[in-house]
């Protein structure tokens, strides 16, 4: 048994029910109302790490204006969940790729496909820093031989043109007429160069930490935004006995469901505290961003037990505003 959520301006409150029920009424259902625009950002994926077959879909988010359809990130799951929260695939304008990790871009392949079936032949422009256009070509390749079966058995319009922009620095992005998209370089060893992102709409701005380690370019990114939406890990106090506690698996906490990481688990937690937010430090980047509503996502808990409000109150330590902890299929 799933759960749904019901948001308001003071936080996220859990109440009984099947997020199976919700999801198979479309996103209307969690939906949360923004009298500040129509612009809505519907949390797709809130797993972190490439494991599969847990309760969340890896990392993909969308910002939603009208029909126009933005993706920052698209890990597995990324297709089914934009059609289970009741989005056209074929809406999508844009994608943004926040670095070269498999959580975040493996698939990037698939979602160009999914929304070319469905009937998108508009330009698409995916973003992110190198090696964008070798991944993305290499999908192409890989996906030509069915495309072109459907070109002539079901006389199917060919694809529209898929164009890479590479992303190395701290720059504008695109501006369409209704969005101005912007970079900042964050700190994810060893995946350099990592991307977080600010969307900017007619009536609200979003962003986007991507996967860091606190950083004051998220803070000056994110500067009066409406939302940011930031990764974060919860430290164990006793992480010494956490180590000697895992056996052979990798994964942090082996409870978890969802595949394992095979590898070596003191490199593991090595990469996880070097490379990600404590929570703590993403409410005090928000509190210094002067954001109003801090989403905690693409999470990972360093010890059992920890509930939704144990990280809301960790990051309401230094953060003022709203908090809310991301799940999967969330609008807000």
């Amino acid at each position: 048994m799933g759960q749904d959520w019901t948001i308001d301006r003071r936080g996220l409150l859990r109440t009984a029910g099947a997020v199976s029920a919700a999801a198979s009424l479309g996103a209307s259902t969690i939906a949360r109302a923004t009298p500040e625009s129509d612009t809505k950002l519907y949390i797709l994926g809130s797993r972190a790490g490439p494991s599969v077959g847990g309760a969340q879909y890896m990392t993909c988010y969308a910002v939603v204006i009208g029909d126009r359809v933005y993706v920052v990130d698209c890990g597995y799951g990324a297709s089914e969940q934009l059609v289970r929260a009741g989005l056209r695939l074929q809406d999508i304008r844009n994608i943004f790729i926040t670095h070269n990790h498999p959580d975040h871009n493996i698939e990037l392949g698939t979602l160009v496909y999914f929304a070319w079936y469905a009937g998108l032949t508009r330009p698409l422009d995916i973003y992110g820093p190198p090696p964008l256009k070798t991944v993305l070509d290499g999908y192409l390749k890989a996906l030509k031989p069915d495309v072109d079966v459907w070109l002539d058995d079901i006389g199917h319009p060919p694809m529209g043109p898929v164009n890479a922009h590479e992303l190395s620095g701290p720059q504008a992005v695109m501006d369409d007429g209704t969005v101005k998209v912007s970079c900042a370089l964050v700190h994810h060893t060893p995946i350099f160069p990592s991307l977080a992102y600010r969307i900017d709409t007619p009536g609200r701005s979003i962003a986007f930490s991507g996967d860091t380690s606190p950083m004051e370019s998220v803070a000056q990114l994110a500067k009066g935004c409406d939302v940011l939406v930031h990764e974060a890990i919860y430290p164990n106090p006793n992480q010494g006995a956490a180590r000697a506690s895992r056996g052979g698996d990798a994964r942090i906490d082996n409870r978890e469901r969802g595949s394992a990481i095979a590898g070596d688990p003191q490199k593991l937690l090595t990469h996880v505290l070097n490379s990600h937010t404590p929570v703590e430090e993403a409410g005090r980047i928000a509190q210094e961003a002067g954001v109003k509503t801090l989403v905690l996502a693409h999470t990972v808990s360093l010890m059992p037990g920890v509930t939704d409000g144990m990280w809301i109150a960790a990051a309401r330590k230094h953060f003022s505003g709203e908090v809310i902890f991301a799940h999967d299929l969330m609008v807000l």
